[in-house]
């Protein structure tokens, strides 16, 4: 996990290499507090741009035979050095001591374009994302070979950091490596007493021996173990600038051992072990009255908090007609769906019981099984003319008369079938008639005979959305009345048609 981030903050180089040559005066840092290892690779991909912001580095010693010199600044010539005109070699890391002056080696092959042969950041970028040191570098050596920059003593806190070579002109990165910085560190921290889920947070903190300022480029690993079960929980964390990391304790209610100690091999620090006395808290549970009807499975229903806050673990025994049930809490709350057969108003307990909290106090509440309520379909047979249509009000119902104000309703007829809305006690569909011919018999000596009446039978159920209301269905006949295209409706003699009789019909919903 060490090895992603650390590749994360290469990137971080590059982002940073966008800016210019300006100092920034503040720099915000990512914040880790509550972070462990696992978490950081994913915080440090949100560094904001004010990590572009470069500050001058003061403690960057260089060599004598590194024949690195300062330009005159009184020289007008304007001077440009492209990151693809010159070439830095870093190696991939580097291990120095924070307590002593250290030297690095890279090899470079200065540019011949320009009056300036190279011009670049030495630039370090701390586990948080932040810039701890940035060095502008420039001169007129025309030598392709090794360079040896030194860095004075205490320049950089114990810890893991990137070391990055930024061009001046382009903003090009042009190499990174990893930078080690061994020394010895000082854990602190204090005793931890506070309830379970409360919020409260442990915090430990990691200082550089040498210099008493803080360590924020590394790691604690942060062991809990627990005497009377034997469990263990072991996590690491990533330190924020301030040399801190707090953390809510990732274990549950008990008396346990914390041991905070380094997992950064170059870091030299004795463990330290605290007491963390995590309490159970009182929670609070309410049950709730609940409606079902006959038929169908009611569902028990209880809230538990803690503080304020939704307890999201332990499980709710409810107590009913005679029957235990038990439910999980989810999210603060447990329901249990469960069988009644009678219409009647049962009462039920409801108590809770978990690991990290304390047993709640037993809470009562009302379950009430309704009966149904039946329903009746109101529609007369219709009749309507050939080429005609008209609009239906099929009524819904109770049996004592009342509307009912929701559902649907399906009519089935010749085969094809159609939903519709109930609002209000009220559907809406049409009725159409056949054409002529549907009408139509045959030819006889008087000329062509057409069937004065025909009826079919449409299906109708209303599907009701709430438990309240039963399902109901009823048939009903459609009559389609021949209506010659002249307009009468009795035998009548036509040069052209013969003799007419009558049709059929067709109904669609609304």
């Amino acid at each position: 996990m060490q090895k992603r981030i650390i590749i994360l903050l290469l990137l971080i180089i590059g982002i940073c290499a966008v800016s210019t040559a300006s100092a920034a005066d503040d720099v915000d840092v990512l914040s880790v507090d509550d972070a462990n290892i696992e978490e950081t690779s994913a915080e440090l991909n949100d560094i904001e741009e004010n990590l572009l912001e470069s500050s001058e580095g003061e403690n960057l010693a260089v060599s004598q035979d590194s024949a690195i010199s300062s330009m005159d600044t009184s020289d007008e010539t304007l001077s440009v050095v492209y990151s693809s005109w010159y070439k830095i070699d870093l190696h991939d890391s580097y291990e120095i001591s924070s307590t002593e002056k250290e030297t690095i080696t890279y090899y470079m092959e200065p540019c011949t374009y320009s009056s300036e042969s190279f011009h670049f950041y030495l630039r370090v970028v701390d586990l948080n994302g932040n810039i701890v040191f940035n060095k502008e570098l420039k001169g007129t050596e025309t030598t392709a070979r090794e360079y040896h920059p030194s860095f004075e003593k205490n320049t950089f806190a114990p810890g893991t950091y990137v070391l990055g070579a930024v061009n001046y002109d382009d903003n090009v990165v042009m190499d990174t490596a990893v930078l080690r910085v061994s020394g010895t560190a000082l854990i602190t921290a204090s005793d931890y007493n506070s309830y379970y889920n409360s919020g409260a947070k442990m915090t430990v903190k990691m200082t550089d021996q040498a210099t008493g300022n803080p360590i924020t480029s590394s790691y604690v690993t942060v062991k809990f173990t627990n005497k009377k079960t034997k469990k263990t929980v072991t996590k690491t964390y990533l330190v924020n600038s301030n040399g801190q990391a707090s953390f809510a304790p990732p274990v549950g209610a008990g008396t346990w051992t914390v041991e905070y100690s380094s997992p950064d091999t170059g870091i030299s620090a004795n463990a330290v072990q605290k007491t963390a006395t995590v309490k159970k808290p009182a929670v609070k549970i309410k049950a709730f009255k609940v409606t079902e009807y006959k038929g169908f499975k009611i569902k028990l229903k209880a809230k538990v908090t803690s503080g304020g806050k939704k307890v999201k673990e332990g499980k709710v025994t409810f107590k009913i007609n005679g029957k235990t049930y038990t439910a999980s809490v989810k999210n603060g709350l447990a329901t249990k769906k469960v069988k009644l057969k009678k219409v009647k108003t049962y009462k039920y307990t409801a108590k809770f019981k978990g690991t990290n909290y304390k047993a709640s106090k037993k809470v009562k509440a009302k379950a009430v099984m309704k009966k149904r309520v039946k329903t009746k379909i109101v529609i007369k047979d219709q009749s309507v003319y050939t080429g005609h249509s008209k609009k239906v009000t099929i009524k819904i119902l109770t049996k004592s008369g009342k509307k009912v104000k929701s559902g649907k309703i399906k009519i089935t007829s010749l085969g094809k079938t159609t939903y519709g809305p109930v609002k209000n006690g009220k559907a809406l569909a049409y009725v159409s008639g056949f054409n002529v011919m549907k009408h139509f018999k045959g030819f006889t000596k008087n000329g062509e005979t057409y069937k004065k009446f025909k009826t079919v039978k449409a299906k109708i159920k209303y599907i009701p959305e709430s438990h309240k209301y039963k399902a109901s269905k009823k048939t009903v006949k459609i009559t389609s009345k021949f209506k010659c295209p002249c307009g009468k409706t009795s035998t009548h003699y036509h040069y052209t048609h013969g003799y007419y009789y009558t049709y059929r019909y067709k109904i669609n919903v609304v």
